[in-house]
């Protein structure tokens, strides 16, 4: 399971250095995809695998899923960290998702969500503690 937000630096070659505790979990080869918002998406293989199934659809021409086929697996990467623990981000992932060079790593239960700074400093503005207590009592927590 993916916990935590760590705060990392892109290099000028558009290069992540993963932290520690993502990179067991991520296995040997991962996926990069858009998110549901404009942050990035990074699954494990196995999770990956398990959308890729539920974006099929129920033909090739399944007017209802080729939205978020070609949303999620037109931009999807699947790569694996290099020598020195670092992953490529594709121009097109990081323009998504308008990552510089400061990003914040979010772990988030079968996901890492990757987040330009700037934006998840503005998304952490907005969500005030009472939607936090509202969405909680709702989920029955």
């Amino acid at each position: 399971m993916f916990q935590g937000a760590f705060p990392y630096r892109i290099d000028d070659k558009g290069r992540l250095k993963m932290p520690a505790e993502f990179v067991a979990e991520l296995g040997e080869s991962f996926t990069i995809i858009r998110g549901m918002g404009k942050y990035l998406w990074i699954l494990p293989e196995h999770e990956w695998s398990t959308m890729v199934t539920q974006l099929r659809g129920e033909s090739m021409a399944d007017q209802r899923a080729m939205p978020l086929q070609r949303w999620f697996i037109g931009s999807a990467v699947t790569t694996a960290l290099d020598g020195q623990g670092r992953v490529a981000l594709p121009t097109v992932l990081r323009d998504h998702a308008a990552i510089k060079h400061e990003v914040m790593l979010v772990g988030v239960g079968t996901r890492i969500e990757l987040w330009s700074r700037e934006r998840w400093d503005a998304y952490e503005a907005e969500v005030s503690e009472q939607l936090i207590e509202e969405l909680a009592r709702s989920a029955g927590l």
